[in-house]
Formats: C-alpha cells, structure tokens, sequence
C-alpha cells in the first residue's frame, strides 16, 4: 500500500513538472528548469518560483502546506497575495520596480513577513528572493523564493521580550519599561505641547501587611494593587508599572492635572474597597496608598527627571502627612 502511494506521488510531481515546462516552454532551458523543480520538490525547505509578473510558476509541497493549500491551486495566482496586507504593497513596488531596471539582479531577504494561509491563520516565515540565472530562463525571468517557518522563534523571541519589559511577580510594565516610556511621552509631549501627568503610588504600612500574613498573601496584594491600577487608565497607551517594591508608577500622556487627578482619586477609592477574602484574610482587611501627582505642561518641568522626582516629593509630603491621601506638586 505504501509503494502504491509513494508511486501515485510520484506520477503527480513528475506531471507537475511536465505541465510547468509546457506551459513556460518559451521562457526557460527545459532541462535545468526540470531538474530544478525536482530538487525542490524534494528539498525540506518551502520553496516556490514565480515570473516577473509576481505569479506562481512552480510550488513545492512544503510551500504548499506552509499555505495550507494544494501546489496546483496557487499555480497562476499573484503570491503577493499571499502575504499578509501589510506587507503587500512593499513586495508589489520591488517587483515594479525591478522591471524598470531589469538588468540588475534581484536578490532580497532573508526578511521576516506574514503569510496568509487558506484557513485565514497566519504564518510567521523568513522570505528570501534571488534571480534565476540566465542560464536556466530565456527571455522572461523567473525568480525563486524560499521559506523558512519562524513561528516557534517568533514566540520564544515574545516571551524573552516579555520577560524583558514586564514585571515577573505582578505582570505590568518594570522599571526599565517605564523608564523608556516615559522618555518618549516626554518628548512628545513637548514636541507637540500637550500635558504629561506622572503618579507615584505607595502602600501604606505594607511591611506590616506582611509580616502579619506572610511573604506569599504579600506578593498576591501587590498582584492586586496592579490589576486594580490598570483597571483605572484612561487609555491604551496610558501605562502603569511597579516602580520597586510596594510602589507603582502611572504615566498619563496628554491628561491635564485635573484629569490626573481624578484618575488619582478613582485608584484610591477601588484599592480601598480591594477583598482579600478569597486569600483567606477576614473582611475586615483593607489597604490603602498614598499618591504624589505632577504634571508637565508648558515647560514646567526642565527634563522627565525632573517630573519624577516632583510627583515623589509630593508623595513623600503625602505620606509625612498621615498617608492614604493624594498630594500634588
């Protein structure tokens, strides 16, 4: 039964070959453009060749999976069509432009792009595009492409990126994170002389909350005070962070200080009404924070820096002033 199978594919490829070398017979060497096709249809990698006008000529059975469908339905189509919307008209214009200045070989990638597979899944690939030599096409070029699934790499590469930018007990944004957000919100913030509001938030009194009910109810409160401050951004591109220990940060790109300040207010209230019921902890357990707010706008404030030590001033003053309150510089 096996060999009847290998023996039926075998006749597919080879009447696979023998219809592309008809149908291309005026463009190509026959012979090297047969043995080509062979090699690829037998090499692990996804391989496909298309003509001048960007449409599939030749497709391997690899590239035909990678697409999710059979090599001879793409025969004919355009390949850009392939690739995800974004990266479409960048592939389209190469090869418009290759036809302006046909004498100079094309050979481009490897480049990572999306394919659109026929389930409408995308498929992470490296792309690599080169010239078939003279010597194999005649008057029309043919060029080959070749694909190598990054799918696995692209999310390992995810998760190292996150590891890298997130904080690894509460999930938000880290230090480093916020440091580089808040670089480039102040940029724009003076480019474009719009408001910069920047919170600083602090637990009160949690080195008590844990040493009454250890380390590991601890790290779960701080788990909460994050979830519950990204529930209050006004924005996506709003960002909150673990600023070290019980404090977080919150930067508020474009809010004005009475925005920021009812933002400010609204964190305070729901860290207030936060259970810790479900951690075992009587009803009776309840935290509270203190805030310090600054806001640039109009040159206030001569570098980020100089924001952030401002919002930590104010709140050291609110925390000197008997905590659970919002001070504002």
């Amino acid at each position: 039964m096996s060999n009847n199978n290998e023996n039926s594919r075998a006749n597919n490829t080879d009447s696979a070959v023998s219809a592309l070398i008809s149908s291309i017979s005026n463009t190509v060497n026959n012979e090297k453009i047969s043995a080509i096709i062979n090699v690829t249809n037998v090499m692990a990698d996804a391989i496909f060749i298309v003509n001048a006008d960007g449409v599939f000529e030749s497709v391997n059975p690899v590239a035909a999976r990678f697409f999710n469908v059979t090599s001879d339905s793409l025969i004919g189509k355009k390949w850009q069509d392939c690739l995800q919307e974004q990266y479409r008209d960048d592939y389209k214009y190469m090869f418009e432009s290759w036809k302006n200045n046909y004498q100079t070989p094309l050979n481009h990638g490897p480049k990572e792009v999306k394919i659109r597979k026929n389930n409408g899944n995308c498929l992470d690939v490296e792309l690599s595009i080169s010239c078939l030599p003279e010597s194999v096409v005649a008057s029309t070029p043919l060029f080959i492409c070749i694909m190598h699934d990054i799918s696995k790499h692209v999310k390992k590469y995810k998760v190292l990126e996150n590891v890298a930018r997130l904080d690894h007990l509460t999930g938000i944004a880290n230090r480093c994170t916020l440091e580089k957000t808040i670089i480039k919100n102040w940029q724009e913030c003076i480019v474009n002389k719009q408001p910069l509001s920047f919170i600083l938030i602090d637990i009160d009194y949690f080195k008590l909350f844990n040493d009454n009910f250890g380390h590991v109810k601890g790290d779960k409160c701080l788990q909460k005070v994050a979830r519950t401050i990204e529930e209050c951004l006004p924005s996506k591109d709003s960002l909150v962070a673990r600023y070290g220990g019980e404090e977080f940060a919150v930067v508020l790109p474009r809010s004005h200080i009475s925005n920021a300040q009812m933002i400010a207010k609204r964190i305070q209230e729901k860290i207030l009404n936060i259970n810790f019921r479900d951690l075992g902890l009587p009803a009776n357990v309840k935290i509270s924070v203190s805030q310090g707010l600054a806001c640039e706008y109009n040159n206030q404030y001569r570098t980020s820096e100089a924001l952030i030590c401002a919002a930590d001033t104010a709140l050291y003053r609110a925390k000197s002033e008997g905590r659970n309150k919002l001070c504002i510089r």
